[in-house]
């Protein structure tokens, strides 16, 4: 096996065994945890974008690029250190699985706004941006950083 095979494989089937045996305090404080990442990388999106269609007066579609790399720069970094405490997981598997994981995040995110901001356009494209966020994280996002990305195998 490649150290690249090796960087992008999947945690073991009896992973889900080991997740359910968690108490419902370590899932919600960890839960609770990645809504306060997501909150520091909203706030860090919500920046890029108000700058790029406010004062660089640009498309919020083309906008929402630069805003959602440097969210997902702070989702990374966030979520390794203080969300799902992966630090002793391979930095390199994640920010690997992590590209992937946003490779395919980053237009499904943009597909959510444009049909958001197609269906409210009353809204300021920032609060469409942040509506379309969370319903890309909780349908897609938070399961994939949970199971795969953030994965760290537990000695007993």
């Amino acid at each position: 096996m490649t150290s690249a095979q090796r960087a992008l494989e999947l945690p073991p089937v009896n992973t889900v065994s080991r997740h359910a045996r968690e108490s419902l305090r370590v899932r919600v404080l960890r839960y609770v945890r990645t809504l306060i990442v997501g909150s520091w990388a909203t706030l860090a999106d919500f920046s890029v974008l108000t700058l790029c269609t406010r004062v660089l007066a640009t498309d919020p579609v083309v906008g929402r690029v630069p805003a959602l790399v440097a969210g997902a720069l702070v989702q990374f970094f966030g979520s390794r250190s203080f969300a799902f405490r992966a630090q002793s997981g391979s930095m390199s598997r994640q920010a690997k699985l992590f590209v992937l994981h946003e490779v395919i995040g980053l237009p499904l995110t943009l597909l959510v706004f444009r049909l958001l901001i197609g269906l409210i356009p009353f809204l300021p494209p920032e609060l469409v941006g942040m509506f379309a966020n969370t319903v890309v994280f909780v349908i897609y996002s938070y399961p994939v950083r949970r199971f795969i990305v953030f994965h760290v195998a537990r000695t007993a």
